[in-house]
Protein backbone atom coordinates (compact mmCIF):
# COMPACT_ATOMS: atom_id res chain seq x y z
CA UNK A 1 0.00 0.00 0.00
CA UNK A 2 1.58 3.55 -0.69
CA UNK A 3 1.75 5.88 1.87
CA UNK A 4 -1.06 9.07 1.01
CA UNK A 5 0.96 12.76 0.98
CA UNK A 6 -0.81 15.42 2.06
CA UNK A 7 0.98 18.85 0.26
CA UNK A 8 0.06 21.03 3.46
CA UNK A 9 -1.19 24.94 2.53
CA UNK A 10 1.85 25.98 1.88
CA UNK A 11 3.58 23.06 -0.59
CA UNK A 12 5.37 21.00 1.77
CA UNK A 13 4.87 17.45 1.50
CA UNK A 14 3.15 15.71 4.93
CA UNK A 15 2.72 12.29 6.02
CA UNK A 16 -1.14 11.81 7.10
CA UNK A 17 -2.02 11.66 10.69
CA UNK A 18 -1.73 7.44 10.84
CA UNK A 19 1.52 7.34 9.08
CA UNK A 20 2.93 9.77 12.05
CA UNK A 21 1.31 8.02 14.84
CA UNK A 22 2.70 4.80 13.22
CA UNK A 23 6.27 6.43 13.64
CA UNK A 24 5.82 7.33 17.03
CA UNK A 25 4.64 4.11 17.95
CA UNK A 26 7.44 2.17 17.06
CA UNK A 27 9.90 4.89 18.61
CA UNK A 28 8.43 4.03 21.50
CA UNK A 29 9.04 0.05 20.90
CA UNK A 30 12.78 1.17 19.77
CA UNK A 31 13.04 3.33 23.13
CA UNK A 32 11.54 0.42 25.36
CA UNK A 33 13.61 -1.98 24.28
CA UNK A 34 16.98 0.03 24.73
CA UNK A 35 15.77 0.85 28.28
CA UNK A 36 15.24 -2.89 28.97
CA UNK A 37 18.93 -4.13 27.22
CA UNK A 38 20.74 -1.32 29.32
CA UNK A 39 19.30 -2.34 32.58
CA UNK A 40 19.76 -6.12 31.61
CA UNK A 41 23.29 -4.68 31.22
CA UNK A 42 23.44 -2.86 34.51
CA UNK A 43 22.12 -6.08 36.70
CA UNK A 44 24.99 -8.13 35.07
CA UNK A 45 27.96 -5.89 35.53
CA UNK A 46 26.56 -5.24 39.08
CA UNK A 47 26.31 -8.57 39.66
CA UNK A 48 29.78 -9.68 38.47
CA UNK A 49 31.70 -6.66 39.73
CA UNK A 50 30.05 -5.38 42.59
CA UNK A 51 27.65 -7.87 44.58
CA UNK A 52 28.88 -9.88 47.23
CA UNK A 53 30.86 -13.13 46.34
CA UNK A 54 29.47 -14.75 49.43
CA UNK A 55 27.52 -18.22 48.21
CA UNK A 56 23.91 -18.66 50.40
CA UNK A 57 24.88 -20.94 52.65
CA UNK A 58 28.68 -20.06 53.51
CA UNK A 59 28.75 -19.73 57.13
CA UNK A 60 31.76 -17.10 58.13
CA UNK A 61 32.99 -18.61 61.46
CA UNK A 62 36.04 -20.92 60.03
CA UNK A 63 36.13 -22.15 63.66
CA UNK A 64 32.54 -23.45 63.45
CA UNK A 65 32.90 -25.03 59.68
CA UNK A 66 36.69 -26.94 61.07
CA UNK A 67 34.85 -28.03 64.21
CA UNK A 68 31.79 -29.66 62.47
CA UNK A 69 34.13 -31.04 59.94
CA UNK A 70 36.01 -32.83 62.61
CA UNK A 71 32.56 -34.12 63.64
CA UNK A 72 31.68 -35.19 60.73
CA UNK A 73 34.92 -37.58 59.68
CA UNK A 74 34.31 -39.30 62.86
CA UNK A 75 30.96 -40.08 62.50
CA UNK A 76 31.27 -41.05 59.47
CA UNK A 77 34.42 -43.93 60.14
CA UNK A 78 31.93 -45.03 62.69
CA UNK A 79 28.81 -45.02 59.87
CA UNK A 80 31.51 -47.18 57.80
CA UNK A 81 32.10 -50.02 60.66
CA UNK A 82 28.61 -50.78 60.74
CA UNK A 83 28.09 -52.22 57.50
CA UNK A 84 30.13 -54.80 55.44
CA UNK A 85 29.01 -55.20 52.21
CA UNK A 86 31.36 -57.57 50.84
CA UNK A 87 28.03 -60.24 49.76
CA UNK A 88 26.97 -57.40 47.49
CA UNK A 89 23.58 -55.24 46.79
CA UNK A 90 20.67 -57.71 47.17
CA UNK A 91 18.05 -57.02 44.73
CA UNK A 92 15.13 -59.85 45.98
CA UNK A 93 15.88 -59.55 49.81
CA UNK A 94 14.10 -62.27 52.06
CA UNK A 95 11.49 -60.51 54.97
CA UNK A 96 14.55 -61.32 57.15
CA UNK A 97 17.07 -59.28 55.01
CA UNK A 98 15.14 -56.29 54.86
CA UNK A 99 14.57 -56.04 58.15
CA UNK A 100 18.15 -56.60 58.91
CA UNK A 101 18.68 -54.16 56.40
CA UNK A 102 16.10 -51.62 58.42
CA UNK A 103 17.99 -52.45 61.49
CA UNK A 104 21.39 -50.88 59.81
CA UNK A 105 19.51 -47.67 58.71
CA UNK A 106 18.79 -47.33 61.59
CA UNK A 107 21.98 -47.35 63.16
CA UNK A 108 23.43 -45.13 60.87
CA UNK A 109 20.27 -42.42 61.43
CA UNK A 110 21.09 -42.80 64.74
CA UNK A 111 24.96 -41.62 64.30
CA UNK A 112 23.54 -38.98 62.19
CA UNK A 113 20.90 -37.86 64.51
CA UNK A 114 24.00 -37.34 66.86
CA UNK A 115 25.89 -36.00 64.49
CA UNK A 116 23.79 -33.02 63.33
CA UNK A 117 23.31 -32.68 67.75
CA UNK A 118 27.16 -32.68 67.81
CA UNK A 119 27.43 -29.87 65.33
CA UNK A 120 24.31 -27.56 66.57
CA UNK A 121 26.12 -27.45 70.12
CA UNK A 122 28.06 -24.75 69.62
CA UNK A 123 26.85 -22.18 67.36
CA UNK A 124 28.49 -19.51 65.25
CA UNK A 125 29.20 -16.14 66.00
CA UNK A 126 26.96 -13.61 64.23
CA UNK A 127 23.21 -13.94 63.82
CA UNK A 128 23.68 -14.58 59.90
CA UNK A 129 25.81 -17.60 60.72
CA UNK A 130 23.07 -18.87 63.34
CA UNK A 131 20.32 -18.32 60.75
CA UNK A 132 21.92 -20.24 58.34
CA UNK A 133 23.01 -23.26 60.92
CA UNK A 134 19.19 -23.27 61.88
CA UNK A 135 18.04 -23.88 58.18
CA UNK A 136 20.67 -26.70 57.99
CA UNK A 137 19.74 -27.78 61.02
CA UNK A 138 15.74 -27.69 59.90
CA UNK A 139 17.07 -29.67 56.46
CA UNK A 140 18.86 -32.20 57.96
CA UNK A 141 15.74 -33.29 60.48
CA UNK A 142 13.85 -33.43 57.18
CA UNK A 143 16.58 -36.16 56.12
CA UNK A 144 16.60 -37.83 59.35
CA UNK A 145 12.38 -38.53 59.19
CA UNK A 146 12.96 -40.15 55.46
CA UNK A 147 15.16 -42.28 56.99
CA UNK A 148 12.55 -43.42 59.59
CA UNK A 149 10.16 -43.38 56.84
CA UNK A 150 12.58 -45.69 55.02
CA UNK A 151 13.16 -47.95 57.68
CA UNK A 152 9.07 -48.01 58.29
CA UNK A 153 8.67 -49.53 54.66
CA UNK A 154 11.62 -51.91 55.09
CA UNK A 155 9.84 -53.40 57.90
CA UNK A 156 6.40 -53.72 56.32
CA UNK A 157 8.34 -55.82 53.68
CA UNK A 158 7.52 -52.76 51.37
CA UNK A 159 10.50 -52.83 49.02
CA UNK A 160 9.89 -49.75 46.98
CA UNK A 161 12.96 -47.34 47.07
CA UNK A 162 14.52 -45.04 49.26
CA UNK A 163 12.50 -41.53 48.50
CA UNK A 164 13.34 -38.00 49.84
CA UNK A 165 11.47 -34.71 50.57
CA UNK A 166 11.65 -32.14 47.81
CA UNK A 167 13.29 -28.96 48.71
CA UNK A 168 14.22 -26.86 46.31
CA UNK A 169 12.93 -28.59 43.37
CA UNK A 170 15.25 -31.40 44.59
CA UNK A 171 15.80 -33.65 47.32
CA UNK A 172 16.84 -32.54 50.31
CA UNK A 173 20.23 -33.77 50.31
CA UNK A 174 21.05 -31.81 47.32
CA UNK A 175 20.58 -28.76 49.49
CA UNK A 176 22.82 -29.94 52.27
CA UNK A 177 25.19 -31.04 49.64
CA UNK A 178 25.56 -27.83 48.62
CA UNK A 179 26.21 -26.36 52.31
CA UNK A 180 28.82 -29.12 53.04
CA UNK A 181 30.57 -27.92 49.75
CA UNK A 182 30.81 -24.06 49.91
CA UNK A 183 32.00 -24.28 53.59
CA UNK A 184 33.79 -26.93 52.89
CA UNK A 185 32.38 -29.76 54.97
CA UNK A 186 32.95 -32.68 52.87
CA UNK A 187 32.73 -35.16 55.29
CA UNK A 188 29.26 -33.75 56.06
CA UNK A 189 27.72 -34.51 53.07
CA UNK A 190 25.00 -36.80 53.89
CA UNK A 191 25.36 -40.69 53.02
CA UNK A 192 23.24 -42.74 50.93
CA UNK A 193 20.34 -44.62 52.74
CA UNK A 194 22.95 -47.35 54.37
CA UNK A 195 24.74 -44.61 55.64
CA UNK A 196 28.42 -45.60 53.50
CA UNK A 197 28.23 -42.68 51.07
CA UNK A 198 28.89 -38.93 52.02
Amino acid sequence: MTQRIDPGVDGENRTTPDARTRGRGSTLVRVGLTVICVGLLAMWIYAFFFAEKKAAYRVDDDAWRERAESICVAARTERLDLVDTDGGYIADPTPEQAIERAAIVDQATNILEQQLADIVAVQPASDRDRSLVSEYEAFWKILIADRRDYTDQLRAYDLSPYSETAVEGGPVTNVLIDFAVVNLMSSCAPPDELGTGG
